[in-house]
């Protein structure tokens, strides 16, 4: 759920799928928060998951390594983000009424969306957000204007959640070992200057977002120019050290993802997407493999960034390209 909020950030256009119907444009006043007043031991900056492969009822726990076990639940909304209606060029997009979910699977067919998953659920339950492109919204908000005239607009007031928390991410190494986490603190992290330094620039990204048939890409996202995109981006995320022999799958698995946006995004062009790996740390072998890779091949470029965590506070990391 981590990586989930950290892809909504102020200003954010957002629709909500409710029952048979999907609403908007909304937007975002605020990046997601949590309620100071509940329960201590449900706060981020307290609470982190470690599943011990031993013992089925592990996860998620407290700081002190004491399981969540036989506590008071929280409310579900004690995570919140503030929205209020949506304007672009002095008009509100904000409206009253929805569009069938179901003709999202028809402009798929169209070729006019692409990361719509071939299910509404997600493989992953728990997921909270459903990313889409900036192009595709604009696909969603002509649905909601074909349905909506000048009279069925919303203004909304935005709640006030001044008094909420920001939500933290814990990435002390001993305690969290998953990589959500990472994904989450890049996720949070792409627009610093750190991170654009090695990703260069976005204009839209998501986490998870669906390729193909239920495959999720870990971050994915584009840069647009002028005259329409001229970059995607793909970046797979591992915790560990990657050796050639053992993890040449994770080579294989990002190629794939960008072949995927080469043939039905970029109409076959191979410098259309950048690929980038991000791990612990990569052997030497892996490496020479990616630079012969990058040396024999027009386009389909895969950079590899290697990242440590940053003690005492474990509240940021460090990051490289070594490729």
């Amino acid at each position: 759920m981590y990586a989930d909020m950290k892809t909504v950030f102020q200003g954010d256009m957002i629709f909500v799928h409710a029952g048979e119907y999907i609403y908007g444009v909304f937007k975002a006043e605020s990046t997601f928060k949590e309620d100071r007043d509940v329960n201590r031991q449900f706060l981020s900056a307290n609470i982190h998951y470690r599943q011990n492969p031993n013992n089925p009822y592990s996860g998620w726990q407290t700081m002190v390594n004491e399981p969540l076990e036989n506590i008071q639940i929280p409310p579900a909304d004690y995570r919140q983000f503030s929205i209020s209606h949506y304007f672009e060029n002095d008009k509100n997009l904000c409206s009253e009424k929805g569009f069938l979910a179901n003709e999202v699977f028809n402009l798929k067919r169209k070729g006019k969306i692409w990361s719509i998953p071939e299910r509404w659920k997600y493989p992953d339950a728990a997921r909270t957000i459903r990313p889409i492109m900036l192009t595709e919204a604009r696909e969603l908000i002509k649905l909601l204007e074909r349905e909506n005239n000048s009279g069925n607009i919303l203004i909304i007031q935005p709640k006030d959640l001044s008094s909420f928390l920001d939500i933290q991410l814990i990435l002390d190494p001993r305690i969290v070992e998953d990589e959500k986490i990472i994904e989450a603190w890049l996720c949070e992290n792409l627009g610093t200057p750190q991170l654009r330094n090695i990703f260069g620039n976005f204009t839209c990204y998501g986490n998870n977002v669906q390729i193909g048939y239920l495959q999720g890409v870990d971050i994915f996202g584009y840069i647009e120019g002028a005259h329409g995109i001229v970059k995607y981006k793909v970046i797979e995320i591992k915790t560990g050290a990657l050796t050639f022999e053992d993890n040449s799958d994770v080579i294989k698995q990002t190629l794939g993802y960008m072949d995927w946006v080469i043939e039905f995004l970029g109409n076959g062009d191979t410098k259309i997407v950048e690929g980038y790996i991000v791990a612990k740390l990569f052997d030497p072998r892996f490496q020479d493999f990616v630079r012969s890779h990058n040396h024999v091949n027009i386009g389909r470029h895969l950079s590899l960034v290697e990242f440590d965590y940053t003690p005492p506070q474990y509240i940021t990391l460090t990051l490289r390209r070594i490729v």
